[in-house]
């Protein structure tokens, strides 16, 4: 048997181009015990409409049911909410610890830094004590102030 019209109705039914109709088509098909194998894949989708309403589902009065035997019903007066006054320090409350994290974020970044910013610190300390100090290149410098201390020694003696 040629099934080339319940294939076309199946792409048709794919593109969401099909009818109510040709729908019904579909699922009485697909409902037949002698469906083709090539189409056997198909029939869960047009099938399991059906089941879902052959199973056992609620009553319309489930509801009242169970709410009487919770005895919900019997309170009669709703429940009163009273409104809250809600204070500016408390709507502003997110932004407080939203500046809070920022703070830490950034406290904990600068801590991080530190030991980098120390070992640079030392390395341009010790870069610094290699070269020769200003003094050091006037030769003449330390043997003036050696003099000078001799000559005040010497004064001093006297």
């Amino acid at each position: 048997m040629d099934y080339k019209y319940i294939e076309q109705l199946l792409e048709r039914y794919f593109e969401c181009e099909t009818s109510l109709g040709e729908e019904n088509v579909l699922k009485a098909f697909f409902a037949q015990e002698n469906v083709p194998v090539s189409l056997l894949a198909y029939r869960s989708i047009f099938t399991e409409a059906e089941q879902a309403k052959n199973e056992e589902t609620l009553s319309a009065n489930f509801d009242k049911r169970i709410l009487s035997l919770i005895g919900e019903e019997q309170a009669k007066e709703p429940v009163k909410v009273k409104a809250r006054i809600i204070s500016m320090q408390r709507r502003l409350q997110p932004l407080y610890k939203a500046a809070a994290c920022v703070a830490i974020i950034l406290a904990l970044g600068q801590a991080a830094q530190m030991p980098y910013n120390d070992a640079n610190a030392e390395q341009e300390n010790i870069a610094r004590s290699l070269e020769k100090p200003a003094i050091q290149q006037d030769q003449n410098a330390v043997a003036k102030s050696d003099s000078v201390k001799n000559n005040t020694d010497a004064t001093l003696r006297n």
